[in-house]
């Protein structure tokens, strides 16, 4: 394991456990509760900050049904504990300033904690439900390049669906049936498509072949296909249909599109932006140039129409989109860098960790481009 890895998880489950206790101190203080209930109560704390590890171990020790189960409990709880430790800091702040601007008491602590788990709970189950409904993202694109027939090319985008242990068959068809509704000339992937290690995966790569297109397929890699490991990533991309671009690019359809492999690989050592790529990349011109690239950073030097990332899941539940904006200051959606050049950011069509999106809803997205006739 990469040391930036063992940090950002030692980073992560000191938060992730620092929640869980201040939830778990929280609850102690209204109900009081001691000796048998309370060792109890903590133990299966522990173990649902451990859910994690423990689906990882599962999934490689080829357990697909018991770290399934482990995944939809340990994730759902994730989500409730991160909205309860938002609400109830909102709250723990409201007390705060009543205290300092006013001299009466305001005490309320057992239902402000009851108030916090309902609306917990609450957004739980409606995010549950929120990330299984597709949406369909429309954008149109004015260019004065010379696009193929009547001058217009559908390019139907998913990013960060995040194939694994809970992203399967029946979250899988809905997605796809919405790609072919779509009738894409061009079908592209930007990255995350995989994240699992399980040995019956490709039977889920079988259903993105089933999508036809006129032109084609493409994809890159993301971050997390290197974390459920590259050769097996590769495998499943390219049983998917989906032509894989590692720092390459493609003329179909009379545009180039460009293909980066994520940064993730970068500085893993297993790739290197080649000299010949980032030439062509900065000096293409003759046709519309669009660019696939995981993460939404931006190549100033680089010469294209329009980008198309993924990576940030807008969040996924709220307020995340807050801080993953101090990231990436273009967090979701489309963004106009300079005169005939545009970034667009897809909030992402899958889940990562908890199966739940708050007031952040997946898409796919449909970009017509209109340009002029052929001929």
């Amino acid at each position: 394991m990469k040391l930036g890895m063992i940090i950002f998880l030692l980073v992560f489950f000191c938060l992730y456990g620092s929640i869980n206790f201040y939830f778990f101190f929280r609850a102690k203080n209204i109900f009081q509760f001691t000796g048998f209930l309370q060792a109890a109560i903590f133990f299966l704390l522990v173990l649902l900050i451990a859910a994690p590890v423990l689906v990882r171990a599962l999934e490689s020790l080829r357990y697909e049904q018991l770290a399934r189960a482990v995944a939809c409990i340990g994730y759902v709880w994730m989500a409730f504990v991160f909205l309860f430790f938002f609400i109830s800091l909102s709250f723990d702040v409201v007390r705060l300033g009543y205290r300092i601007f006013s001299s009466g008491s305001f005490q309320f602590k057992t239902i402000f904690f009851g108030i916090a788990v309902f609306l917990s709970a609450l957004l739980v189950i409606y995010g549950y439900i929120d990330a299984q409904r597709i949406r369909v993202k429309h954008l149109e694109i004015e260019t004065k390049h010379i696009l193929p027939g009547n001058g217009k090319l559908r390019i139907v985008q998913i990013s960060d669906v995040h194939v694994g242990i809970i992203i399967r068959e029946k979250r899988i068809d809905p997605i796809l049936e919405k790609v072919r509704e779509a009738g894409p000339d061009i079908f592209v992937s930007t990255g995350d498509l995989l994240d699992g290690e399980l040995d019956n995966i490709m039977n889920d790569a079988k259903r993105f072949a089933a999508i036809e297109t006129k032109y084609g397929k493409f994809a890159v890699l993301g971050n997390h296909e290197y974390y459920a490991g590259l050769k097996r990533s590769i495998e499943f991309t390219e049983a998917a249909g989906f032509k894989l671009l590692r720092d390459e690019f493609t003329r179909v359809a009379g545009i180039t599109i460009f293909g980066e492999d994520d940064i993730t690989g970068r500085k893993s050592g297993e790739t290197q932006k080649s000299r010949y790529f980032q030439k062509e990349l900065s000096q293409e011109k003759n046709s519309f140039i669009l660019v696939l690239k995981h993460q939404p950073y931006i190549d100033e030097e680089a010469r294209f129409n329009l980008q198309l990332s993924g990576h940030t899941h807008g969040g996924q539940l709220f307020p995340f989109g807050l801080i993953t904006k101090l990231y990436f200051s273009k967090n979701y959606g489309l963004h106009e860098l300079a005169p005939g050049k545009l970034l667009y950011v897809s909030r992402g069509t899958g889940t990562w960790g908890p199966p739940v999106r708050v007031f952040a809803p997946p898409e796919i997205t449909v970009i017509d481009l209109i340009g002029k006739k052929a001929g």
